[in-house]
């Protein structure tokens, strides 16, 4: 037996399975990356998701040996409490993965290709045989991430704040975000758009920087936009130009894409707009995933010399659709 852990920084999901696929137990908490959770939060949420998983196992044989698929820095000191939080747990045999790795699996059960994330940050990689070759962006809101939600999300409120003052183009998103911020002010009034621009620049600068992601998802909604749509033409591109520097011209695979901009936005767009933000694997195959439990799982059964042809896969795939759904 063995637990499987997707620790994410919205949310942190376990599963117990065996090496058949099937899946006896789940757990789901909130995020469990140490960097932006900190790492004592972090270690509770995963220790809680674990325990969650494990008390839905009625099995007599309670596993030993356990794979974490985690975003976030695994410094020494996370590393120390993790491994003895588990270990109360009777986890004595832990590996700590990359993220990427469990979305890439999550959605194929080839061994080489690539992943792409885009949520409020944005990075790619390179996997070749179960291992991240080559690793791009992540670098943050401050310092990097184009094409991700803050990066959208940034860019609305700056084309929002120029329209108000005069300085930028007139704009649908002006009315969406002044409503997203709570904002009531007319518009239609010099006086009343400078009253909308002050209690705009107000509420922004009162909030941590991070949450401009929030906007993001206005510039899906008003994709029609002269102002909205090439932001998001210009993100896609950005998001191409990221696969790019993680291709190499002698490994072909799938490209496995997660987050809330590719998964939730590009992806779930209209056809006309989709067919603009899209252009992003070439010829290779583009899978969502929501998550990367599923490559947990797979991740934990292939560090114990288990074998995932794609048979088994799509039985860890259906094992964790169905003790997910049982659990909500």
């Amino acid at each position: 037996m063995f637990l499987a852990v997707d620790a994410g920084g919205t949310s942190t999901r376990a599963v117990v399975l065996d090496p058949s696929g099937r899946a006896y137990g789940y757990g789901r908490t909130s995020g469990g990356n140490p960097t932006a959770a900190g790492i004592g939060p972090a270690v509770n949420a995963i220790g809680l998701a674990a325990e969650q998983a494990l008390a839905s196992f009625t099995g007599f044989r309670r596993p030993s040996a356990a794979l974490i698929a985690m975003a976030g820095e695994k410094t020494p000191a996370f590393k120390e409490q993790i491994l003895r939080r588990l270990a109360a747990l009777g986890l004595n045999q832990v590996v700590l993965d990359h993220d990427l790795l469990g979305i890439f699996h999550s959605g194929t059960a080839a061994r080489d290709g690539y992943a792409l994330i885009a949520g409020t940050g944005t990075v790619a990689a390179r996997i070749r045989g179960d291992r991240l070759e080559r690793v791009m962006g992540g670098r943050g809101w401050l310092l990097g991430d184009a094409g991700g939600g803050f990066w959208i999300g940034h860019a609305v409120a700056r084309a929002v704040v120029v329209a108000l003052d005069g300085q930028g183009q007139e704009t649908a998103l002006t009315r969406v975000v002044l409503e997203a911020m709570g904002i009531e002010a007319e518009t239609e009034t010099l006086a009343g758009r400078s009253e909308a621009l002050r209690q705009l620049v107000s509420a922004v600068y009162a909030r941590p920087p991070i949450s401009l992601a929030e906007l993001a998802p206005l510039a899906f909604e008003a994709h029609e936009d002269r102002v909205a749509r090439p932001i998001l033409v210009d993100a896609s591109s950005a998001l191409a130009d990221l696969l790019s520097f993680v291709r190499a011209p002698d490994l072909a695979g799938p490209v496995v894409v997660g987050g809330s901009v590719i998964v939730r936005g590009m992806l779930s767009a209209p056809p006309g707009l989709r067919s603009e933000l899209i252009p992003l694997a070439g010829g290779d195959p583009v899978i969502p995933v929501s998550d990367g439990l599923v490559g947990a799982a797979v991740l934990v059964l292939r560090h114990a010399g288990g074998q995932v042809d794609e048979a088994l896969f799509r039985t860890i795939q259906a094992e964790v659709r169905r003790v997910s759904t049982t659990s909500a």
